[in-house]
């Protein structure tokens, strides 16, 4: 693993702001929207959804994108959007009160904030707690520290990240074409290096007894990670 050239960045950098608006474009080109409704649909079908905690939620748009296509279905969710930078800004939090969702926006590292006492009013566990494109960021050891913390406050669990295979490593090398800037050209290739594949967050996974787990490749370039806690009713 490398560390990716966004993460040392500061906030105003015009860098960091170009890379966010590639990676939005990266999205929409990889599908990324269509794989997290497909697996979501699937893991919550015909149960009702409270609150949905989002990791590494970044500047928000994906959440954004998700009320914007699932509030009719999923009416007055309650979203956490977790990040060490708080880069969500007032268009994407009144487009998340227009759809009907409230937002909490959360500034801390996600090892600081999961090992918070959760307070006793509050239910520990969210319906979804879902990441996107954060998983890779972490070392195995550090996974093997996050994972257990993120079973113990979810129901379903689902992330998107990079498929580390050759077809996406070569896809890398070409998102200059899509017109990514510098940091997210080298950015993308380190990406797929850190990425999964086969059942490599399933074997890290705790607990699997309690817990029904799918791993699988989402589309051409990512790879997919879901996990429903046995009897989850949400």
């Amino acid at each position: 693993m490398e560390t990716e050239l966004l993460d040392d960045l500061a906030v105003g950098d015009p860098r960091a702001q170009r890379s966010r608006d590639d990676l939005r474009r990266l999205h929409r080109a990889m599908g990324t929207l269509s794989i997290v409704t497909r697996a979501l649909d699937g893991a919550t079908a015909d149960s009702p959804l409270r609150t949905i905690l989002e990791l590494g939620a970044g500047d928000g748009s994906m959440m954004l994108r998700l009320a914007q296509q699932r509030a009719a279905s999923w009416p007055g969710v309650k979203v956490t959007l977790l990040d060490r930078l708080d880069l969500v800004d007032t268009a994407t939090r009144r487009g998340l009160n227009d759809a009907g969702w409230s937002a909490e926006v959360m500034s801390m590292d996600v090892f600081e904030w999961l090992a918070e006492p959760v307070p006793a009013h509050q239910d520990p566990r969210w319906d979804i707690v879902f990441a996107n494109l954060f998983m890779h960021h972490f070392s195995p050891d550090a996974l093997d520290r996050l994972l257990p913390m993120i079973a113990a406050r979810s129901r379903i669990f689902f992330c998107c990240e990079p498929h580390r295979s050759a077809l996406p490593l070569a896809a890398s090398h070409l998102v200059g074409l899509l017109g990514a800037g510098p940091v997210t050209r080298v950015d993308a290739v380190l990406s797929v290096h850190a990425g999964f594949r086969a059942q490599e967050l399933s074997a890290r996974w705790p607990d699997h007894h309690a817990w029904q787990l799918r791993e699988y490749r989402a589309g051409l370039f990512s790879h997919g990670f879901l996990a429903i806690r046995e009897g989850a009713n949400v």
